[in-house]
């Protein structure tokens, strides 16, 4: 064979492997489009109070016409709720600070809460990144890191997009704020408390 017989077979082995790439990813893309946007996504939320940065990363279910009082104690067989959507949400600190009225120590936990009437316990656990349902399994309830009641009010309007936020701060000390979940008409404040 000659010299330029084999660089034309180089050539169309190239172009074959270039051609196969190109359908490959398209035909990923279509398949993602195809699925369309998360029913329930993911929402990052970055906020400092004083001088201590609070991360939270949580997925966003919407009401859709639902009774959200059924939705939160809807727990398949649990009594824990993964308070949002999917994977369990996580909060972030990036120094010691006092959550629902307990010390907690810098670091990425996990949040849980137990609804009621009147009031919801909130869990922190120490195990990040499961599914929100596997609290109890792959999350195990050992790895608690603390638990606290706190009240939960009902307000006027309605949210349909299930919310958590940074609010409530006190801007004299700058030392406090709440962590605010808030879905339907339910709103839970969690008290923060940090060092400056």
């Amino acid at each position: 064979m000659d010299r330029n017989h084999l660089t034309m077979n180089k050539m169309k082995k190239t172009l074959t492997l270039i051609a196969s790439m190109a359908l490959l990813v398209f035909f990923q893309s279509s398949a993602m489009a195809q699925r369309g946007p998360a029913g329930s996504p993911r929402a990052t939320v970055k906020q400092q109070i004083g001088n201590t940065n609070v991360e939270i990363d949580y997925g966003r279910p919407s009401l859709a016409g639902r009774d959200v009082n059924k939705l939160v104690r809807n727990n398949r067989g649990s009594e824990v709720w993964r308070t949002g959507a999917n994977t369990s949400t996580s909060i972030t600190f990036d120094k010691d600070v006092t959550f629902a009225g307990q010390a907690l120590k810098a670091g990425s936990y996990s949040l849980w809460t137990i609804p009621s009437d009147g009031e919801w316990t909130v869990v922190v656990n120490s195990v990040t990144g499961n599914w929100g349902t596997e609290y109890g399994k792959k999350t195990p309830k050992d790895s608690d890191v603390l638990r606290a009641k706190v009240p939960v009010t009902t307000a006027n309007t309605s949210v349909e997009t299930f919310t958590i936020n940074i609010s409530d701060f006190d801007n004299k000390s700058k030392d406090k704020a709440n962590l605010e979940l808030a879905w339907g008409n339910l709103s839970v404040k969690i008290p923060i408390v940090v060092k400056n």
